[in-house]
């Protein structure tokens, strides 16, 4: 639910963003901007058109994201909204994933892009397409990438606060009654700054609340045992 949150609350921004950047700077003429036109009545304003590209992971790889987007597409409309996926496979298939985000600029209506998750390869999609559309309002949701890396990039990145979790995780399951509390991952994962930081403070709540702290290793979806053998 919060990495819905996190996708809503993007796609929120965008289109505050988008609305705001799609005012007309052109200077003011009669029967426009509000002004009376010469028959006496009010013109309407052009309706300003723009879309907005959402990528997210499959199904298979997180639901969540997937249907959250499908959500929003659903309520805004195909017209507006343009989604993509990335490779399952992510981490071995860069170019596809860096590809899939910058084929959306392609589309001279696209105004803002959002990737969430963003996996590796987002940073360089952005750059890209920065490159060729300077207009575009690039979002990352939940970054799998260093902070600083992708926001040198990006315009925008939202990241739950992962660290804070891991306390309030281990408080919970104490406040439950556990009595262990058994973290599983795999080394991609924790390689992540923001996941390791999050590990080692459930560690420490763990031993604040008298509990055993059990460190699992799984397969990693993205590898050759694919997301069935994960």
């Amino acid at each position: 639910m919060k990495k819905l949150f996190c996708l809503l609350l993007a796609v929120a921004m965008t289109l505050a963003l988008v609305a705001c950047g799609s005012g007309s700077n052109q200077p003011s003429q009669p029967g426009q901007s509000g002004q009376p036109s010469p028959t006496g009545s009010q013109p309407s304003e052009p309706e300003q058109k723009f879309k907005i590209g959402i990528v997210t992971g499959s199904v298979s790889q997180s639901e969540d994201d997937r249907r959250g987007a499908e959500a929003f597409q659903q309520m805004y409309g195909e017209d507006m909204v343009k989604l993509a996926i990335y490779p399952d496979n992510f981490t071995e298939e860069l170019e596809t994933t860096i590809q899939t985000i910058v084929n959306l600029s392609d589309d001279p209506d696209i105004k803002a892009i959002i990737v969430n998750q963003a996996v590796p390869g987002t940073t360089e999609a952005f750059r890209q397409i920065k490159e060729r559309r300077p207009d575009i309002i690039c979002i990352a949701g939940e970054s799998h990438e260093d902070l600083p890396e992708i926001g040198s990039a990006a315009d925008l990145v939202c990241n739950n606060d992962f660290v804070a979790r891991g306390y309030l995780i281990i408080r919970t399951a104490h406040e439950l009654g556990c009595d262990t509390f058994v973290h599983i991952s795999f080394p991609r994962h924790m390689s992540y700054e923001t996941m390791s930081r999050r590990v080692a403070i459930m560690n420490a709540a763990c031993e604040e609340f008298g509990m055993k702290f059990v460190l699992e290793t799984a397969p990693d979806p993205t590898t050759d045992v694919g997301v069935a053998g994960a």
